[in-house]
Order: C-alpha cells, then sequence, then structure tokens
C-alpha cells in the first residue's frame, strides 16, 4: 500500500527536479512514491533520466502536446497518484519522504485529521543569492491540533498575519488525504485546482472542507528558491512582473478579484489578496471586518523590501490601492517603515524559538543536501513516538 505520494510538477528545470529525485530514492522507506509531471519543451531529458533509475517508487508523466497552464499540470497528478496522503512540492524543493512516520502516527492519536502540515524552512539554490542570506529554522518540535475556526479566522481575516496569512494547511509543502481532494473537486468546482495562485486556492478550500489539522513545529520540506523560480520575483518587482504576466494569461477562470485595485504582481500580500477574494466571490461568501488586518499584512509586505527604492515604489503603489478601495481613513492605518539596516551586521542566533544562521553553512548545494544538514540538528523523527507514549 501506498502512503504518501510525493508530486512534483515541473516545466523546463529538469536539473532540480533529478537532483531532487536523487535524493528522495535514497530514502529506506518503501510506503512512498514519487509521481513527477513533466511540463517542459523537451520531454527527452526527464525521460532518459527515470529509465536509468531502477526504482518502482519513481513514475513519470511525460508531457502533453502542448505545455499546461500550473493548475493544468497540478490537476492531472491527482487522479494519477497512488497514495492515501498526497503531497506537492516545487521542483526545486524538498520533502523528506520520513514525513510517513508522522502520518502513521496521526492514523493512530487523530484518524479524523484529513490536512497535516509542519514547520517551515527556507534555502536559496546558491546560484541565485547575490549576497550574504540569513535563514530560520524553528527550535520547537511540539504536535498539535488546530481549530477550524481559528484557522479561517487566520486565512479569511488575516489574523496574526506577516506579508501572508498565518495559515499553513494545503497540499503545498503539507499533506491531505485522497478523500478531502475528492471532496474538494466534488464541492467547488469539479477540478481539484483552478486558481492560477494553486497553493493558496487550496489552503482556501482545505481549511473550509477539512476534518480535522495537525502541525508538527520541526521542519519536513525546505521551500527550495532557484534563480528561474517565481519565488525570486518576490525580491525584483520587474521579475515579479514578467512571471506574474505568465500565470496571468494562463488562469482560466480569472486571477484578480472584481473591486480589488491591488495589482497581483505588486507582491505577496497583493496576489494572495486576490486569491483569497477571488475564491469568496466565486462561491459567495460574504465577509468583512478583515479588511484593517490585510493592510496591515500590505505594510509588512513593504517591509520586506531589501533595497529603499523598491521599498518607496512598493509602499507608494500599496497606498495608492488602499486609498482607492477603502479611502482616505484606510490609508492612514497603512504605516511601513523601511527597517533593512545594510550597516548593522545580520543577526544570527535563537530568539523566540526561531533559530537564525547563514544559508550558506554547510556550503551545501541544493535544497535536498541543505535538508539533510538541517535533518541532523533537528528533533528525530523515528523518535516522535516515543515522545507521544
Amino acid at each position: 500500500m501506498t502512503a504518501l505520494s510525493i508530486c512534483i510538477p515541473t516545466r523546463n528545470r529538469q536539473i532540480y527536479a533529478m537532483d531532487a529525485i536523487t535524493h528522495l530514492l535514497k530514502s529506506r522507506r518503501q510506503e512512498f512514491e514519487i509521481l513527477v509531471a513533466d511540463n517542459s519543451d523537451d520531454a527527452e531529458v526527464l525521460a532518459t533520466f527515470c529509465k536509468s533509475i531502477d526504482d518502482p517508487r519513481l513514475r513519470l508523466m511525460p508531457p502533453e502536446d502542448a505545455p499546461l497552464s500550473m493548475p493544468d499540470n497540478w490537476e492531472r497528478m491527482i487522479p494519477e497518484a497512488r497514495g492515501s496522503w498526497i503531497s506537492i512540492i516545487g521542483d526545486d524543493d524538498y520533502l523528506d519522504p520520513e514525513l510517513c512516520e508522522v502520518l502513521r502516527l496521526a492514523a493512530k492519536i487523530a484518524p479524523k485529521v484529513e490536512s497535516i502540515s509542519w514547520g517551515r524552512s527556507y534555502y536559496i539554490w546558491p546560484e541565485a543569492r547575490t549576497s550574504t542570506e540569513i535563514t530560520t529554522l524553528p527550535v520547537p518540535s511540539n504536535l498539535r491540533g488546530y481549530d477550524q475556526k481559528e484557522l479561517m479566522k487566520r486565512l479569511f481575516f488575516w489574523e496574526e498575519a506577516a506579508d501572508r496569512p498565518a495559515c499553513p494547511f494545503g497540499i503545498y509543502h503539507g499533506a491531505v488525504k485522497r478523500e478531502l481532494l475528492e471532496r474538494i473537486r466534488e464541492t467547488f468546482s469539479g477540478r481539484y485546482f483552478e486558481h492560477g495562485n494553486v497553493d493558496y486556492d487550496n489552503i482556501c478550500k482545505t481549511v473550509m472542507l477539512s476534518g480535522g489539522f495537525l502541525l508538527w513545529e520541526r521542519p519536513l520540506s525546505v521551500f527550495g528558491a532557484c534563480s528561474q523560480s517565481n519565488s525570486i520575483g518576490l525580491r525584483n518587482r520587474e521579475i515579479g512582473k514578467e512571471r506574474t504576466k505568465v500565470v496571468l494569461a494562463e488562469s482560466k477562470f480569472g486571477f484578480e478579484a472584481e473591486g480589488f485595485p491591488f495589482s497581483p504582481d505588486l507582491g505577496i500580500a497583493a496576489s494572495i489578496g486576490h486569491t483569497i477574494e477571488h475564491f469568496k466571490q466565486r462561491y459567495g461568501i460574504d465577509l468583512s471586518g478583515w479588511e484593517e488586518n490585510f493592510i496591515r499584512a500590505c505594510a509588512k509586505d513593504c517591509e520586506s523590501s531589501f533595497d529603499r527604492q523598491e521599498f518607496n515604489a512598493r509602499k507608494e503603489a500599496y497606498g495608492a490601492a488602499i486609498e482607492s478601495w477603502r479611502g482616505k481613513k484606510a490609508k492612514k492605518m497603512f504605516k511601513p517603515e523601511y527597517k533593512f539596516r545594510p550597516d548593522v551586521p545580520p543577526f544570527r542566533g535563537t530568539a523566540d524559538g526561531i533559530l537564525y544562521f547563514d544559508m550558506d553553512m554547510g556550503e551545501t548545494a541544493s535544497a535536498a543536501e541543505f535538508y539533510e544538514m538541517i535533518d541532523a540538528m533537528l528533533f528525530p523523527v523515528h523518535l516522535l513516538e516515543s515522545r507521544l507514549a
């Protein structure tokens, strides 16, 4: 029986996908599979690579006759996945197959849980770095359940948000039960994924329908960002504009929410804001009282800028959008501050349960190698059951 399907959609970034596959197959676990959905222009690269590997845990879906949109490439993986639980990661990311152990324990202690998440770890591939990068790692390793009402407040009302909602439950760098995905398809649009912002599209639906939520604070995966990643567009607005154009062009069901005057390429808060508002409008969900929290998230989005010129441009654009959206009174609540200090060495150490350290520590060359390094620093996955006893 296949407990977990690790799904990797990829387009023209075969070298990253091959690195992830190679490291995933080092695992001795047999109850997981790797399902790769190749959407590349050249089918031979991954086909030749996969043929050279004699391991039944690896399966490749070749490209179709024409390139697919991101939602469509994600969509075709779900019917092919064999796992009871399904997770999707990017080709420049990594996920520990030891997640299978967490899924096994979840079935024992919380059988109604249908969505599982874990702590966040971030890695920029060396070729995409322009200076010293500090990454963060959660230090605690508590296992806790979440109430649906709390998550709805975090997601739809932006409670406790930074530059994005503090709601980590969904299929991207999370695991959801197959039964939940089928309910999502039947309940909403006859599809598993419809919005161009596929991860938050799924988060909205997971929070609405899941029977239970479980979070392990210990990281089990790495969000990677290579030079071709959409994530790099969050750091450079010109790159962000170009990559947002592609996403908008591929959005069959629309991307932008009506009456929401924030350019989707403005920043992560604006992009996610469109996703959530589009979802609410499409399915008749009318909520109020979230606007002030969202404005704070817009300010924090501006404050993530390392460049003063970029900060000023983003501040001006967000401010104009807020005033157009909710008037001058709302704009007065928008108070971003430029906080980057190039003259002050970046902090390294622990604070508030988070470890800050140089991303180049260990001189790792990929997201998988980075995970192998931090895995040695973290609470051992195989000891989780003894801790719960």
